[in-house]
């Protein structure tokens, strides 16, 4: 009995270490052990295990995580998807020091010829950083680009800053010819929420040659009131 007592005794010696473990240790060591293990696993030859790595590094926003996205990012050798999913973690992010990586890969015609939707997914990262002007510039350049798929994400992150210094830009493109960018400009526009914005929806409401755009005007004029 006496010895069952002593087993019972040191088992919960150990269990309030542990907790005190937990507790006392500074959370960066635990996270370190962690990182160290996703580092190398970002070394490892099969890709899906590297976007497996990256995916974990999802809501963390310390300078070690931000590296090592960064890294991944950088490489130009790294298989798309891992890349995509390592920027869009950059984005949401919104560390400052990431923002000329980010807009450097956007502008990259070469890297972006490889893979259209590099620049489509780094036009949505570069939405997080509000009041930058350089990301403004950048993505009014977005919106008259070759591929479709980067205009409609350059529109959509324009809207996604809320910043009005977007609006002229979007509204040039009210008239585009292609419904999809006209559509993507009326609801940028309702996003940023500027009365600057109100005159041109009007006229998109009244005279475009497509229903639907005109309904979705008449729409994004009625949640500005």
């Amino acid at each position: 009995m006496r010895a069952e007592g002593n087993k019972k005794l040191l088992r919960q010696r150990f269990i309030l270490a542990l907790l005190l473990f937990v507790v006392l240790v500074p959370g960066n060591v635990l996270a370190g052990d962690t990182l160290q293990q996703i580092e190398k696993e970002l070394r490892n030859r099969d890709w899906q295990v590297r976007l497996a790595a990256v995916e974990k590094l999802g809501g963390r926003n310390d300078e070690t995580t931000v590296e090592l996205l960064m890294k991944v990012v950088g490489t130009r050798s790294e298989y798309w998807p891992v890349q995509i999913k390592a920027i869009q973690l950059l984005g949401e992010t919104a560390n400052p020091k990431t923002l000329p990586l980010l807009l450097s890969i956007f502008n990259d015609t070469f890297r972006n010829w490889e893979c259209p939707s590099i620049k489509s997914q780094t036009a949505l990262a570069l939405a997080n950083f509000k009041g930058e002007k350089k990301v403004i510039e950048t993505l009014a350049k977005g919106i008259h680009d070759r591929e479709l798929l980067t205009r409609e994400a350059s529109i959509q992150a324009l809207g996604k800053t809320g910043d009005p210094r977007a609006i002229p830009y979007l509204i040039e493109i009210l008239r585009d010819e292609s419904v999809a960018v006209r559509l993507g400009a009326v609801e940028a526009l309702e996003t940023i929420g500027d009365p600057l914005a109100v005159h041109p929806l009007q006229y998109v409401a009244e005279h475009d040659s497509v229903p639907l755009v005109r309904e979705r005007a008449v729409t994004a004029l009625k949640n500005f009131h």
